[in-house]
């Protein structure tokens, strides 16, 4: 399994307009490989607030075919001219160990 972080620091005020893009039907839901996605707000500091999208992937390849894909194309066209944008990093990390909570059985 993979997770994709993607730290996108914005300008205080902005962000929840920016989270809101990344509820609508954008095509990655449909992708074979896909897990979910979510996003995070943090607080504000010092008038920048960060969101972090983060996507889980059956694979490499799965995550390769949402980013080959004319969806992904569509979906960030036009994402370098925000100027609320004032940074952003991607990461990825592979999937070493889970854990879920206890579950017990009614008696």
């Amino acid at each position: 399994m993979l997770v994709v972080t993607n730290t996108i620091k914005i300008k205080e005020g902005h962000g929840e307009a920016l989270a809101s893009r990344f509820s609508a039907d954008n095509g990655v839901q449909s992708i074979p490989g896909f897990i979910r996605m979510e996003v995070w707000r943090g607080a504000p500091k010092e008038g920048v607030e960060e969101l972090k999208i983060s996507t889980v992937w059956e694979n490499e390849e799965a995550l390769n075919g949402w980013t080959s894909s004319p969806a992904f194309r569509d979906s960030h066209r036009g994402a370098g001219r925000n100027e609320a944008i004032v940074g952003s990093s991607l990461d990825k990390y592979e999937l070493l160990h889970s854990r879920t909570p206890d579950v017990q059985a009614d008696q």
